[in-house]
């Protein structure tokens, strides 16, 4: 299996993890393993927001396009210390069907079942919910929403329609 490793040193934290012990976590699981490490992403001292992270924007490029079959990570800590946070990333490297692994076996449970964690577990239906609203729509960003227009005109065919969108596009002053 190709694996993307993702290491953050953590800002601001006390007995923070280091992204050098994380990377060693990382590369140690995947020897032991037997799989092949393609990329380790690492974002040092960076901020909360994972929008202002070139590491993890990375990762997700890795993983985006089918460079990786998993992404391990040493704890879920290395994704925020949020577990909204957390499980919003991890939904984001999941729906690209890559699976979410931990070295540490208590983070590793947690992404497995998240059973007994309600905020986890609430997060993930909304999650999920939000991704099927957006596939129902046309709102993914894989696809556009598209609006055909009606024929109009005198000749123009009866067809029976359950919903019927005209759209009014003004045409200029006389």
């Amino acid at each position: 299996m190709r694996i993307a490793g993702y290491v953050r040193q953590t800002p601001g934290l006390k007995d923070s993890d280091s992204a050098f012990a994380q990377s060693e976590r990382v590369r140690r699981w995947v020897r032991d393993t037997g799989n092949e490490l393609v990329s380790v992403c690492q974002d040092h001292h960076a901020s909360v927001a994972p929008s202002e992270r070139p590491g993890f924007k990375a990762l997700l490029d890795v993983v985006r396009n089918g460079h990786a079959d998993a992404v391990v990570i040493a704890s879920l800590d290395a994704l925020s210390p949020d577990k909204i946070q957390q499980e919003i990333m991890i939904a984001d490297i999941r729906a690209t069907g890559v699976t979410v692994i931990a070295t540490d076996e208590e983070d590793l449970e947690i992404l497995r079942t998240a059973q007994g964690d309600h905020t986890r577990l609430v997060v993930r239906d909304v999650v999920a919910k939000v991704g099927e609203y957006q596939a129902a729509f046309g709102l993914s960003s894989s696809s556009e929403p598209s609006v055909t227009a009606s024929p109009t005109g005198v000749d123009a065919p009866q067809e029976r329609r359950d919903v019927v969108v005209e759209l009014i596009v003004p045409t200029g002053s006389d």
